[in-house]
């Protein structure tokens, strides 16, 4: 039997990092080192930057907040100066600097305020731009521009006595409207549950108005015997009147005095027989130019142009006594006002009383409307003219697109003048302004 042999074991070269490989690993490992020393900078810059930005809007919301906590609309020129008002604090501020507890920079907080309308001399609100600035590690430099936080906002000229109302709890279920419907529609109109009521302005009337009880407005008008009081009726009773009319309700109580001076508080004379009529007037309104924006004049103040109001269809009730005056303190009216067919419907016109004299002489009667500047706006357009929002009774109506309650007349000797009366003051326990003014003659 053949025997191998076994050949002799040759031990392996052994290999080993060489020099340049080496060098190669150190050269990546020092690249790596390099860009995580970048990385550490930009987040420990970040946030920094950060930080700051929070501190900036911080600042920012705390400077809003202080301009919305003024006081009072206006305060005398002796007041405290530590009270904060509308008209005199809430200005364009070019800066001041603010460097808070803990922080490695200084804010510089800048603000303008201006009307929210173009050249409005006693505007509804201000439109405010806040600007806090500061430069972080990386904008030292004063060629390169600084972080800025900027808040915009728009502040209502609305007297703060008007906040005590969100002292009162509201009722469960949160706020209402009178019987769950428009404030406009009569309280003795009946809800049919259908998101409709019914009305008759008149008791001695066959008609009766169908309201919309969501926007107050008269949706249909037809004929039911006076004799079916409207407390029997039903959605069936009425479903004819949906006939897709639009109307708008005008509607207000007449009072009477004859005392010197008149008084607007409690009048004490009885009524007279009238009617109510809406007749053309002229108005003011700002002319516009190609963009919509107001025309001004060489002197910065907004250019009106007089408008003669095409007055509308209407038909008014009243519940006035024939005869010579009773017993009957007031006189209530309801109008239904038809308005154009726009984009946006709205009829214009003046309101006035007929079926009586007018005039300067003891024989003869002056109306005066209640009316005042209620919500405070003042001013809309231009110096010592005064347009009233629609709901505050002014003397013309201009472009009426609801229904309007509660405008209300006071009919006066013609030797009495148009009483005023004290404006709105809760602390002083005045909390209805009974002022009027003039409309006839």
């Amino acid at each position: 039997m053949r025997t191998l042999a076994r050949r002799p074991h040759k031990p392996r070269r052994q290999r080993g990092v060489t020099l340049i490989e080496a060098l190669v690993a150190l050269m990546v490992m020092s690249f790596g080192m390099v860009a995580l020393v970048g990385l550490m900078s930009n987040l420990r810059r970040s946030g920094d930057l950060g930080k700051q930005r929070s501190e900036g809007m911080r600042l920012a919301q705390a400077e809003l907040a202080r301009l919305r906590s003024f006081s009072v609309l206006k305060e005398p020129e002796d007041a405290d100066p530590t009270v904060l008002d509308y008209e005199t604090d809430i200005i364009t501020l070019q800066g001041r600097r603010e460097t808070p507890d803990d922080s490695n920079t200084t804010y510089q907080i800048r603000r303008w305020a201006e009307s929210f309308i173009d050249e409005s001399s006693e505007p509804q609100a201000k439109a405010v731009r806040v600007v806090v600035d500061w430069k972080d590690r990386a904008t030292q430099s004063a060629q390169q521009e600084a972080q800025e936080v900027v808040l915009n906002t728009v502040i209502a000229r609305v007297d703060p006595a008007f906040a005590g109302s969100v002292s009162f709890t509201p009722p469960p279920g949160g706020i209402r409207q009178p019987a769950d419907r428009h404030p406009a529609i009569p309280p003795a109109a009946k809800d049919l549950r259908d998101k409709t009521s019914v009305y008759r302005p008149s008791s001695l009337s066959s008609t009766v108005w169908v309201f919309n009880n969501v926007t107050g407005v008269i949706t249909g008008v037809c004929s039911i015997p006076a004799a079916t009081p409207v407390s029997a009726l039903t959605a069936s009773d009425v479903e004819a009147c949906h006939n897709n009319t639009v109307g708008y309700l005008l509607s207000g109580t007449i009072r009477f005095s004859n005392a010197d001076p008149a008084n607007p508080t409690t009048p004490e004379a009885a009524a007279i027989p009238l009617d109510v009529a809406i007749v053309a007037s002229s108005y003011l309104t700002q002319r516009l130019d190609a963009d919509g924006r107001p025309v001004k004049d060489s002197a910065g103040n907004v250019i009106m142009d007089t408008v003669m109001a095409t007055p509308p269809t209407y038909q008014c009730f009243n519940n006035s006594l024939g005869g010579s005056p009773g017993t009957q303190s007031f006189v209530n009216y309801d109008c239904i006002v038809y308005p154009d067919s726009g984009t946006r419907r709205s009829w214009s016109g003046k309101v006035i009383l007929t079926g009586f004299d007018t005039g300067t002489t003891a024989a003869d009667h002056r109306v005066c409307r209640y009316s005042a500047d209620y919500n405070g706006n003042g001013s809309a357009y231009v110096t010592n003219t005064t347009f009233l929002d629609n709901y505050e009774h002014p003397a013309v109506y201009v472009k009426v697109t609801g229904s309007l309650a509660r405008q209300n007349f006071l009919v006066v000797r013609g030797d009495r003048v148009c009483p005023t009366a004290p404006a709105v003051n809760p602390t002083s326990g005045i909390f209805v302004d009974y002022s009027t003014a003039q409309i006839q003659p």
